[in-house]
């Protein structure tokens, strides 16, 4: 996969979520949802956004190890930081999507809207998190296969 599709693909995904839930929330009959939806997504959000943040720091204060010296000099380390504060925006965008939830009316046509734009700020979330797995599991693939390279 390119560099710049590895990079893209999570917002490629959203948008295709997007466009799906439109077609399929124009085909169901949606009206007001439980505000339980909106309290555990934005619960989703924050947890998401707080790991991130967390795992971030975490790398950080991990400055001088062999890993982080080893993503430093192959070129990782800068893609590690920006895809973990991704993570971070796009967890709080979904806990921001479902506090606006709480508020909602009985409008069908809000609730479509609030249903498309939390349904792709969900996906959005998810393919940011597997492509912040998957950065980190070659990294760290990288990292063992070099070790063993240097101990033979």
């Amino acid at each position: 996969m390119s560099s710049k599709l590895v990079k893209l693909w999570p917002f490629i995904l959203a948008i295709v979520a997007a466009i799906a839930g439109t077609i399929v929330t124009l085909l169901c009959e949606i009206g007001p949802l439980s505000k339980s939806l909106a309290v555990g997504t934005m619960t989703f959000g924050i947890v998401v956004a707080g790991f991130s943040a967390t795992q971030r720091n975490m790398l950080l204060g991990m400055g001088g190890s062999k890993v982080l010296r080893f993503a430093a000099r192959t070129g990782y380390h800068n893609d590690v930081l920006v895809y973990l504060m991704q993570c971070v925006y796009a967890g709080l965008l979904v806990s921001g999507v479902s506090i606006i939830g709480l508020f909602l009316g009985d409008n069908t046509t809000i609730w479509r809207i609030w249903l498309i734009a939390l349904t792709s700020a969900l996906v959005l979330v998810v393919g940011l998190i597997v492509r912040n797995e998957r950065l980190i599991v070659r990294i760290v693939k990288h990292f063992m296969e070099d070790q063993h390279q240097n101990t033979k």
